[in-house]
């Protein structure tokens, strides 16, 4: 008798319960490397995302470990261990070079720095005049600013052009 209270059947010479778990380890490592495989696609697909990306890539490349089948990564595991490796190099470049863009550029830098203080409600160095026009009905500056009346009060030297597709990215 096995551990599993099972009885192998000597003369079969096929062993039932074991060739039964044998099976179910190694369909439960192929969904498994499925998993991974799925995982590590959307990761790479969305790579500018970097808050989807990298959990994604990471899981990507665990389940692939965790689905080899004596101590070799085959098939979808190692295109999912690809598309991992490559979606978190991916996206670590593009965040490092959004990052770069951003603080290098004064003009992208003060638009951040506008949203931010527009979000979180703090209205310093601003003039007088400015915090009265601002402190009217969010919802409606909010509405200005998605149809680009926000930034027709604003001088037209001072803001960025928009595309005519409303800064889409198509």
């Amino acid at each position: 008798m096995n551990d599993s209270g099972y009885q192998n059947n000597p003369s079969s010479g096929r062993g039932e319960p074991d060739d039964y778990r044998r099976f179910k380890a190694s369909v439960a490592k192929r969904n498994m490397a499925t998993a991974s495989m799925v995982c590590g696609i959307i990761a790479v697909i969305s790579f500018q995302l970097f808050f989807i990306s990298l959990p994604l890539a990471g899981a990507a490349i665990i389940l692939a470990l965790l689905s080899r089948q004596k101590n070799r990564v085959e098939g979808r595991a190692r295109v999912a261990l690809i598309a991992g490796a490559a979606a978190m190099v991916f996206t670590c470049l593009y965040t490092w070079y959004a990052i770069k863009t951003v603080y290098s550029d004064p003009r992208l830098r003060a638009q951040v720095e506008q949203l931010y203080n527009y979000y979180t409600g703090q209205l310093s160095g601003q003039a007088e005049s400015e915090s009265n026009a601002q402190s009217e009905d969010p919802q409606q500056i909010l509405n200005d600013i998605l149809s680009g009346k926000y930034r027709e009060g604003k001088s037209g030297s001072d803001a960025p052009a928009i595309p005519g597709n409303g800064g889409a990215l198509i």
